[in-house]
């Protein structure tokens, strides 16, 4: 008798597998440059560290004269206080300047503020943002006294190319109305512009213009020219 013999049949689930397998391996490969590009780079350390500095420059915009170039360096750090040092050439002492997380200042320089100045910029930043404050001021050394009211408007962003470098800011304006003493008709009034660039912890461009009872008292501006980070 002869016996005949018959192919062998190939386990047609086998097949089917190692075939999706090789789509599947084919696929990642070609999607892996894509996969690494659409992941969300590392973000830079932004958190404010004692040593970190800012160099401004500021000018008389009245005059057109520049007037002097000084130097902030976070001294001390707390849950809710910043300590800056403030330096310019030709001085031999850091004068202290004392703010809250937000850059609001309370004191230094012979001022303190009650609770502060309002002039910070409450986190989080984005435009329309608008905030108020008032506070009691006086001076430590002379002891005069007046009342501030205070009110803020985050009004763009912008980038802002400086000395520095280039920046993302947010550009708030902000008006200040200031009482001396009990004497209503004692006032000055004052006009903010500010670039904060959230990436340096803060402002890289300022310009102010200050008026005594509607006439021009002041116009001057500041620029940020150099930045360091701790360590």
């Amino acid at each position: 008798m002869i016996t005949e013999k018959r192919p062998r049949l190939v386990d047609r689930r086998n097949v089917c597998l190692s075939a999706v397998g090789a789509i599947l391996s084919a696929g990642s490969v070609l999607l892996w440059p894509r996969l690494l590009l659409s992941q969300t780079p590392e973000k830079p350390d932004n958190t404010l560290r004692v040593g970190d500095h800012w160099t401004y420059a500021t000018k008389d915009e009245i005059t057109g004269l520049a007037t002097e170039t000084f130097t902030h360096t976070v001294t001390e750090l707390s849950a809710n206080r910043i300590v800056v040092g403030a330096s310019a050439p030709g001085r031999n002492e850091s004068r202290p300047v004392i703010y809250d997380r937000d850059w609001n200042r309370l004191e230094g320089r012979g001022l303190r503020f009650t609770p502060h100045n309002g002039m910070g910029f409450p986190t989080p930043l984005f435009v329309r943002k608008e905030w108020r404050s008032g506070c009691d001021a006086r001076n430590t050394q002379t002891g005069s006294a007046w009342k501030e009211s205070v009110s803020s408007k985050c009004v763009a962003q912008e980038t802002v190319t400086t000395p520095a470098g280039t920046f993302d800011t947010f550009k708030v304006e902000t008006r200040m109305h200031e009482v001396r003493g009990s004497d209503p008709t004692r006032y000055l009034d004052f006009e903010y512009v500010r670039w904060y660039a959230p990436e340096i912890n803060r402002w890289i461009r300022f310009s102010s213009v200050g008026k005594d009872r509607n006439r021009l008292r002041s116009k001057r501006s500041e620029e940020l020219i150099e930045f360091g980070r701790a360590g």
